[in-house]
């Protein structure tokens, strides 16, 4: 990626063919699919890419075993195939994971549907699912793969396979992956105006979030890939704009692998009707996701001491005689769905039965926009949107080639052969530097081809690869590759998205922004002042989130 400042010069220089407003999967999916089609694409994220919706989902690359109680058949079909694809396009970050679904005795005849449903879900990956087909467990293999389930509770159970990522992280790749064919991507660039002539959208008008001032950026055409903020920025260019999405809260909670021994994920059925996945992820045991309306502030959503309460009250109901409590938690987060419909006059109701599907529509000025989808499935919806966008400007059509997303390998790769080869070298090299396994996994996890570069970093500064945090893999050398390589401009943006901390365990997070701070000021060459500020909006983002859910103090 070009450093920031570069980026913000050349957007207010240049005319572009598409202009993309949102930084999440869909906004960074759109921009890699126009730009490998040659386009001049610029994207624009009024925060940090993926600090909504995408960086807070459960982390799954999955065909939505759940839908198929809602009969979205042909959903489910497209999203195996996806998470088919990826697997081929990102083998280091969208990796194979096992799931059990226990069954209970009280809940036999829900054991023989959920039989039917993962033989319908074989059914629809058929020719993409290797050998991971669905098996029946008996009782002591359910129990053997989750120990702290319990043993008086449990009859047999189900194993079926997913995928699991790191979701930020893909938004990352997927961005870097569109600035290699030439996109411009800039974060803390929030779109605040349009500029129209002779009745032609022409320009969007900017503020520059973290370095102050305004540009335009001019364009041809636009994408509204904002998400949640979709229909507030199709107000600004039309107040009669009525709002499309319904935002729809998740909220996920973190325990240590301690609190709960599982060694496979778990998709666990809830009394109400809904289901709650518990996934070993970063090191520690991840518990979510609640599904309610939502209509407060849709720039900051909290988890609630009652959705943790529930979440912690639904893995108890299957566990043993070791039950996790409140005192467990070591962070919490909670991130709002984009689903279609109109917005809730209440927060808490139900939104299972909310389609998934997306909506792709057309706004004034031709402003093509998206709301809906799923992680999965960002390739097809950016497919989607650009030939809804070549309808309404043939003349970018005519001049655009195919997409090339289908066979763009992520993480810097060529190939899967390029893979092995590179990831071979990279555990070598790291192991020279003494960097310890677990974090030489997470370095290949997390930026590919690209750990080569934070290696280099311990390199020239051994002392940096001490742990950011002490129980958790990331370390200090990956601070300074992500603000020259990846924009990332806050300590939030760093110990949040970045490396992930902060939705891992968020009193070491606390701990460790001192040291981080020390080092992000030398990087950004800030202010002692600059430097203050900055750590005590992010001890402010991390207590918010610790005393929302009254887990603060507690770990």
């Amino acid at each position: 990626m070009k450093p920031r400042s570069q980026a913000v010069e050349d957007a207010s220089k240049f005319e572009f063919d598409l202009a993309v407003i949102g930084g999440g999967i869909v906004g960074a999916g759109i921009a890699q699919n126009a730009a490998s089609r040659g386009l001049k694409v610029a994207l624009v994220e009024k925060r940090d890419f993926a600090s909504g919706t995408s960086s807070k989902t459960t982390k799954l690359i999955h065909g939505g075993l759940r839908y198929l109680e809602q009969f979205h058949f042909g959903l489910t079909r497209e999203l195996l195939h996806e998470r088919a694809l990826l697997e081929k396009l990102a083998p280091h970050m969208v990796r194979d994971f096992s799931f059990v679904l226990p069954i209970l005795k009280e809940s036999r005849f829900f054991g023989f549907k959920a039989r039917l449903g993962l033989t319908l879900y074989d059914f629809l990956a058929l020719d993409v699912i290797k050998d991971h087909k669905h098996t029946q467990l008996t009782r002591a293999q359910v129990l053997e793969s989750t120990p702290a389930l319990s043993k008086e509770k449990i009859v047999d159970g189900l194993r079926f396979h997913d995928c699991i990522t790191d979701d930020a992280r893909l938004v990352m790749e997927v961005v870097k992956s569109a600035c290699r064919e030439g996109a411009t991507a800039i974060n803390y660039m929030e779109v605040t105006g349009f500029r129209t002539d002779a009745g032609k959208l022409v320009a969007i008008k900017c503020h520059d979030c973290y370095a102050g001032g305004d540009i335009e950026i001019r364009a041809r055409a636009f994408v509204n890939a904002a998400g949640i903020w979709s229909d507030k920025l199709m107000q600004m260019l039309d107040p009669s704009w009525q709002p499309r999405c319904s935002p729809a809260k998740g909220t996920h909670i973190m325990v240590p692998q301690s609190a709960f021994e599982t060694n496979t994920a778990l998709f666990l059925p809830t009394n109400d009707g809904r289901y709650v996945f518990v996934v070993p992820w970063q090191r520690a045991v991840m518990i979510g996701t609640t599904d309610t309306a939502y209509a407060a502030d849709i720039d900051n959503p909290l988890a609630t001491v009652d959705e943790v309460d529930y979440l912690i009250s639904v893995v108890n109901s299957y566990a043993g005689a070791k039950k996790i409590g409140r005192q467990d938690v070591i962070a919490t987060w909670a991130g709002l769905r984009p689903l279609v419909g109109p917005p809730p006059s209440e927060s808490g109701k139900a939104t299972g039965n909310v389609s998934r599907e997306h909506l792709i529509y057309v706004g004034p000025y031709k402003v093509v926009g998206l709301l809906g989808g799923k992680l999965t499935n960002y390739r097809i919806m950016a497919n989607e949107i650009l030939k809804k966008v070549f309808e309404q400007h043939p003349e970018l059509g005519s001049a655009a080639r195919e997409s090339a997303t289908e066979t763009m390998m992520l993480g810097g790769f060529s190939d899967k052969q390029d893979f092995l080869t590179s990831s071979a070298h990279i555990a070598t090299r790291a192991r020279k530097l003494s960097i310890e396994p677990a974090t030489i996994e997470h370095l290949i996890a997390s930026y590919g081809k690209d750990a080569e570069e934070v290696l280099a970093v311990v390199e020239n500064d051994p002392q940096l690869a001490e742990r950011v945090c002490p129980d958790f893999p990331p370390i200090m050398a990956e601070i300074p590759h992500c603000i020259v390589n990846e924009s990332a401009m806050l300590l939030e943006d760093l110990l949040f998205r970045r490396m992930r901390m902060g939705l891992v365990h968020q009193g070491q997070c606390l701990e460790a922004i001192p040291k981080v701070a020390r080092l992000v000021k030398d990087c950004l060459d800030w202010s002692y002042a600059r430097t203050e500020i900055e750590v005590e909006n992010t001890i402010g983002i991390l207590n918010e989130h610790l005393v929302s859910s009254q887990t603060v103090g507690q770990n």
